[in-house]
């Protein structure tokens, strides 16, 4: 292998998960028993680098090995056919992939533990859910609608001001309500804030968590029985047109809540009036309001999945297969956020992708020319007016007497 390719940028990338960690993080025996050419690691490769390129079909990213000499080489393999491509995909466990996604999202934290929203308000999770939509006679298992299949990514997100970054997923059919996963994607944490949306609501859950005193943030549902223990002033000057403290739920159908909660009225990053319902006593309706707008990351979190990686098309049509890609997906966003941040690279994620998707076998120090080129341009682009300062000199001129030339028909101030 050649000096360049060892040390190209796929190389780099697939060094945070070599071999040998890949290996002892799966801890399967005899994973690739009887296995001569496309072992478990292989596959992974494969498919992180179908993942980066968005490839459209198994077909395509074998085509793409059978052509690029420099894919060959970073994976150690001459061709592999779409049968054995597909074949893999469907008998090795997508849970494998789940814990190699579990091991990047803690080495992600480690990097990022300096990393906060607000002061003193520590870790923002939110948690949300996304549907994959597909077609009932091709995936029959994930019926959820009388003419629709699909699956459901469950997903909580810490959030930063610079950064999104998944934290823990669950992978369902598509039939599975949201508020089914609350204990799943809810850890009991009295340092970190879970904002989630009214599609988690359930009263019993809520009491839990103020038992185990876990501050959340979320929307109550129009139809939500309310019972007003008590009110301060709002805060309209902060969009802030109500603030309670009530009980939610209905005693006669047992589902009344014994612990207070926080109603607050305000708008979202889109001017939506919006209620929310808390148990964070110890911060400011402003400050809950804040944080209420940041819901609108996982949504973008979602959108940038689904447009530069490759989960709303699938190359197997079993559960399993569907699966795997999710969680190589999740894996491959992971790698690329871990590269950034251990080359403080400070741009958009989109950036970054697309210059790694560029250059993705080139040597690696030709990508971070690239990643860190200064502007050529010797120019500051258009200037900014000082009209303020060119006033201000004008006023100067006429209290120090010099007025003769303000008579002068051929003078104009705003081009002298």
């Amino acid at each position: 292998m050649d000096k360049d390719t060892t040390k190209s940028t796929i190389n780099e990338l697939l060094n945070i998960l070599d071999e040998q960690k890949f290996l002892k993080l799966v801890n399967v025996l005899n994973i690739d028993r009887y296995i001569k050419k496309l072992s478990a690691y292989k596959f992974l490769q494969l498919f992180i680098i179908a993942q980066l390129n968005e490839a459209e079909s198994l077909r395509a990213l074998s085509k793409n090995l059978k052509d690029k000499k420099e894919f060959q080489k970073t994976i150690d393999l001459d061709t592999i056919s779409t049968a054995q491509l597909s074949r893999k995909q469907c008998n090795l466990p997508s849970g494998v992939f789940e814990k190699i996604f579990q091991h990047l999202v803690l080495e992600t934290q480690a990097r990022m533990k300096n990393k906060a929203i607000l002061r003193d308000i520590g870790k923002l999770l939110v948690i949300d859910s996304s549907t994959m939509s597909m077609s009932l006679s091709q995936y029959p298992w994930a019926t959820f609608r009388k003419t629709k299949s699909g699956v459901r990514l469950h997903l909580r997100v810490v959030v930063t001001k610079d950064l999104t970054m998944p934290d823990k997923a669950v992978i369902l059919p598509a039939k599975h309500a949201d508020r089914t996963q609350m204990n799943e994607l809810i850890d009991i944490d009295s340092d970190a804030i879970h904002l989630f949306d009214r599609g988690y609501n359930d009263y019993k859950q809520f009491d839990i968590l103020c038992s185990e005193n876990v501050p959340f943030i979320t929307r109550i549902k129009k139809n939500a029985k309310i019972e007003i223990a008590s009110e301060q002033d709002p805060d309209e000057e902060n969009n802030i047109f109500l603030d309670q403290e009530v009980y939610l739920g209905n005693e006669q159908n047992g589902t009344k809540m014994t612990n207070k909660l926080r109603l607050i009225k305000t708008k979202d990053s889109e001017e939506n009036v919006v209620n929310i319902i808390t148990n964070c006593f110890h911060l400011s309706a402003k400050e809950i309001g804040d944080l209420y707008r940041y819901r609108w990351k996982i949504e973008t979190f979602f959108k940038w999945m689904k447009q530069h990686l490759r989960i709303k098309t699938f190359y197997g049509k079993s559960q399993n297969a569907v699966y795997t890609q999710i969680w190589i997906a999740l894996l491959t966003y992971c790698l690329q956020v871990l590269l950034q941040l251990k080359f403080n690279h400070e741009g958009p994620l989109l950036e970054f992708k697309r210059t790694l998707q560029n250059l993705l076998f080139k040597p690696f120090r030709i990508f971070l020319q690239s990643l860190f080129r200064r502007p050529t341009r010797k120019s500051k682009g258009r200037q900014k007016h000082n009209w303020e300062g060119e006033f201000q000199f004008i006023v100067s001129q006429y209290e120090d007497g010099e007025v003769e030339h303000l008579d002068a028909l051929k003078y104009d101030p705003l081009f002298i």
